[in-house]
């Protein structure tokens, strides 16, 4: 059960300290006295809990949040959505934290202090808006070009090792025309015990997964460019 407080005039500082699944909030008074710390979980319904538990204690002045641009993303949004003054925190020192057995509640009640000190001034990045879609979409379009050129080289590579006159007929040295002809590859899949259509079906199936990878760069980058627009 979840204590209440009615420490209704007191200026709070909060510090949350991320992690995947949930989040440690500790609060401290402007006189940096710790008033409780607890765990959430990392959801909406965690979020507006920890709000509420946080508020309990008084007046929200602002709120140290480390990883505000990986685990505790969810959370800066829904906090700054709701008025919220939050800074960035970075995490303590690997040193510091092994001396602590990486105790959630002290790093949480660490970085608040250092909310309520002012070392930690810098305000996390805004992920709600054009940029944070622009970044988002370059993730999907990053790993497509990462899978694309790996595939290419994987299907030189089927090509170098395949039967000689399998190679003998696949005369193309340019990857473009190279994926081209793979593509239009017709293998018997009655044979495939047999490696030179084995080979074949692979060719075909690594020359077409390149170019469904290029109509999905393709496809991102018309996105990409409205945003960006």
């Amino acid at each position: 059960m979840r204590e209440h407080h009615q420490l209704t005039g007191t200026i709070i500082v909060g510090r949350i300290d991320a992690h995947s699944n949930t989040h440690h909030v500790a609060a401290l008074d402007s006189s940096g006295r710790r008033l409780g710390s607890q765990e959430f979980p990392a959801s909406t319904r965690g979020y507006q809990d920890a709000l509420d538990w946080l508020g309990s204690f008084g007046v929200i002045d602002k709120i140290g949040i480390e990883s505000t641009g990986s685990y505790a993303a969810g959370l800066t949004r829904f906090l700054l959505a709701r008025g919220v003054d939050i800074v960035e925190v970075n995490q303590p020192h690997p040193h510091l934290r092994a001396r602590r057995c990486k105790d959630d509640a002290i790093d949480a009640e660490a970085a608040a202090m250092k909310a309520l000190s002012g070392q930690a001034a810098v305000v996390p990045k805004n992920t709600t808006g054009v940029v944070e879609s622009i970044r988002i979409l370059r993730v999907s379009r990053d790993s497509a070009i990462r899978s694309r050129t790996r595939t290419q080289l994987q299907l030189r590579d089927l090509l170098i090792t395949a039967p000689a006159e399998l190679r003998e007929q696949i005369t193309e040295r340019t990857t473009a025309a190279l994926i081209e002809r793979g593509a239009g590859l017709r293998p018997d899949r009655d044979d495939l015990a047999d490696p030179f259509h084995a080979t074949k079906y692979s060719l075909r199936t690594l020359a077409k997964r390149v170019l469904d990878l290029t109509a999905e760069i393709r496809e991102v980058d018309v996105v990409l460019e409205e945003l960006v627009a």
